[in-house]
């Protein structure tokens, strides 16, 4: 059995796309343990993407039952931060019941609604109120939707989720908040007031008292109920703090503060993100600009539906049931040449956002031939979101003036990926060590910083250790630079094909 100090900590939950992750740090930051816990998504119609809350619910559960029997003691957790996936939509009854699953970020079924949202308060206004257009995977259009085709859940309803983390908040707490980066992607609040904009909310035939308050990533929202306690096993009263969406915890967990670095996230999703210190509406349809856990902080994301579900996929395809230890997999692409023998893959499985925002896209392998072999096609899907990475580093920041790309989530892992990145992109890429549970850190800081333990977001970069490194080959750079034009001309060549193709599926 493995052994646990036992000075005090705090825990940082994610609850993210794929699983929660958990972890438990000490006071300086170190991760003394971690665990996953996987839940199903559903797909009940095409562009419908939900999961079940109480999943989410039971992973926490699970995820503690793990740690105590790898003998934590529940009293050494002496607060809680929290980190989510945002962009969703959940009705809660008035007992804080779900009244349906919920409607991920991915779901594209409110077109409809985004368009009518549009119309009625006018694009230009939206961007500089919201900071962000409002399209089908925004919280408010879905909330709009559930309205329309459910009023019945719509009625009942005394409060609406749109961050992850906020529903854990309330089955620790019986407490509904949610915090300024979450509110963001929702788009209902003003990006510098960080306040619901009710009068906007009500036009469209929304009620406000649905949102529940904003408060900061750092305030203590609550302790642990007594129900809650029972059911988790943590102690009763400990502090619980708001904690920010997953983008933004990610970004805490990087320690990417200066405008010089960038940090990627590669989990089920994605996305490149770059601290700014002043708002500006962004010129690209595929640039998110979020809140930060700082008052005068704004995020700048690209986001990308494609990362690590992109090898995901083709690993399912591939290899199907067969499974290969993950080092000889890495081993075998690392001898695949640069540019997978001439093939590309557009990534776009299930639509994308940056840096087009088309759901009708979907993947595209070019240039296979008699030759082609499987692990070309591998590499060239990892070659493929790596050529998405540096799209959307362009659209966040002028590459030629990044430092540094610190590389975060599960993808992070994959040593070949991480030097494809660092080559396309032609920087240095970290790799930090635990980068795998990088939004439990982040969310963790917001409880050290609440608790006061930390004095500030500012004391980030100590607390980080650097992991490993990757730098760009000159010569390979060189490849990748010509392979690069040439993919970014295959979207545009075929984005009118993708759209007949929706056309035909649709008869």
């Amino acid at each position: 059995m493995q052994s646990i100090p036992k000075q005090p900590g705090v825990l940082g939950i994610d609850v993210g796309t794929s699983g929660m992750k958990m972890a438990f740090y000490d006071f300086e930051g170190n991760e003394i343990l971690s665990t996953r816990e996987e839940y199903p998504t559903y797909y009940p119609y095409p562009g419908w993407i939900e999961q079940s809350p109480e999943d989410w619910w039971n992973a926490v559960i699970h995820g503690l039952d793990t740690f105590w029997k790898r003998n934590l003691n529940p009293q050494q957790i002496v607060a809680i931060g929290l980190s989510g996936q945002m962009e969703n939509c959940l009705l809660l009854d008035q007992s804080g019941n779900p009244l349906h699953r919920v409607l991920l970020y991915s779901d594209s079924r409110a077109t409809g609604e985004a368009d009518l949202i549009s119309r009625r308060i006018g694009k230009k206004r939206i961007q500089q109120i919201f900071g962000n257009r409002i399209d089908h995977a925004t919280t408010v259009a879905k909330l709009l939707w559930i309205k329309r085709h459910h009023p019945e859940w719509y009625h009942l309803a005394k409060t609406m989720v749109s961050g992850a983390k906020d529903f854990i908040i309330f089955r620790f707490t019986n407490q509904y908040v949610t915090d300024p980066t979450n509110a963001s992607t929702t788009g209902s609040m003003n990006i510098l007031s960080r306040q619901w904009e009710k009068a906007i909310i009500e036009d469209i035939g929304l009620s406000s008292s649905l949102f529940p308050p904003i408060v900061p990533a750092t305030e203590q929202v609550g302790v642990v109920s007594q129900d809650a306690s029972m059911q988790t096993g943590i102690t009763a009263g400990c502090p619980v703090f708001c904690g920010l969406g997953d983008a933004g915890a990610s970004q805490l967990g990087s320690g990417v503060v200066g405008s010089d670095r960038s940090h990627c996230y590669l989990g089920t999703t994605g996305w490149v993100a770059t601290v700014k210190s002043e708002y500006s509406i962004p010129q690209s349809e595929g640039l998110f600009v979020l809140s930060g856990p700082d008052l005068y902080q704004y995020l700048y994301i690209a986001p990308l539906l494609n990362a690590g579900r992109a090898y995901d996929w083709i690993l399912r395809v591939i290899i199907g049931e067969k499974k290969r230890k993950y080092h000889e997999m890495e081993h075998l692409l690392s001898t695949i040449p640069y540019g997978s023998n001439g093939l590309f893959f557009l990534p776009y499985l299930v639509g994308e956002r940056c840096p087009y925002r088309d759901s009708n896209a979907t993947g595209v392998f070019f240039g296979l031939t008699d030759q082609t072999t499987d692990l070309d096609m591998i590499r060239a899907t990892l070659e493929g979101v790596a050529f998405g990475v540096r799209q959307a580093l362009e659209i966040t920041m002028d590459p030629t003036k990044i430092k540094e790309m610190v590389v975060t989530g599960g993808g992070s892992q994959s040593k070949v990926w991480s030097q494809i990145i660092a080559d396309v992109c032609g920087c240095k890429v970290t790799v930090p060590t635990g980068s795998s549970v990088g939004p439990c850190f982040g969310a963790a800081l917001c409880a050290l910083v609440g608790m006061k333990i930390k004095r500030g977001f500012s004391d980030i970069e100590p607390l980080w250790t650097q992991g490993r490194q990757f730098y760009p080959h000159e010569k390979n750079r060189e490849i990748y630079k010509n392979l690069f034009q040439f993919y970014a001309k295959l979207y545009p060549t075929l984005k009118p094909l993708f759209k007949k193709k929706k056309i035909g599926d649709s008869r």
